[in-house]
């Protein structure tokens, strides 16, 4: 079986939906990287009121969504592969009206992390289908903060070294840098 970058899929990959393989599956990177940022420490059991695992979306526009308590969704995709094998995916929390706007085609899936929060760009190092290494690589503030191409449709990225992933305080901010000429005298000081 292969994932959206035609790659075989790796690690557990939890099947929903039709039951047809592909159709409603959630790769490991993702889902380890969802569930480590959700904020409900338990989620729904298959067949509960509110349970939440779908695949939404197809090639570069793939989306995955799980459930993350009773008001909320974690909402994320695999947004490139670095040589070490770490799989990156960006993460954040969505109201749950949000995720049925997506569903109904109300909105479309470019626009799912647009009004998100807590968007993190996540690293996954799959560790067989019991264990996972998930760290945060950046959060991001805002929506607009997020790099346009680590959103939908963007393509599947295969990064050549660190320098391709954005580290803190690599993306754009609203904070104006200081001049590099400093005042001769600054009001209220004396010589």
């Amino acid at each position: 079986m292969n994932d959206e970058a035609g790659e075989p899929a790796t690690g557990p990959v939890a099947p929903v939906g039709s039951g047809d393989p592909g159709d409603d599956e959630i790769p490991a990177a993702p889902l380890w990287a969802m569930t480590n940022r959700m904020h409900t420490r338990r989620r729904a059991e298959e067949g509960e009121e509110g349970y939440i695992f779908s695949r939404l979306g197809r090639g570069d526009e793939t989306l995955y969504v799980i459930d993350d308590g009773a008001d909320h969704a974690m909402v994320g995709r695999r947004v490139g592969r670095a040589p070490d094998g770490c799989v990156y995916c960006l993460v954040a929390r969505i109201p749950l009206e949000r995720y049925g706007d997506l569903v109904s085609g109300d909105l479309v899936l470019a626009e799912a992390f647009t009004g998100a929060r807590d968007i993190s760009l996540c690293g996954v190092f799959e560790g067989g289908p019991t264990a996972s290494n998930v760290f945060v690589v950046q959060h991001y503030r805002r929506p607009r903060d997020v790099p346009p191409d680590y959103l939908p449709p963007s393509p599947f990225l295969e990064f050549t070294d660190d320098t391709d992933i954005d580290e803190p305080g690599d993306q754009d901010t609203d904070i104006e840098e200081p001049d590099d000429e400093e005042p001769d005298d600054e009001p209220g000081m004396e010589a």
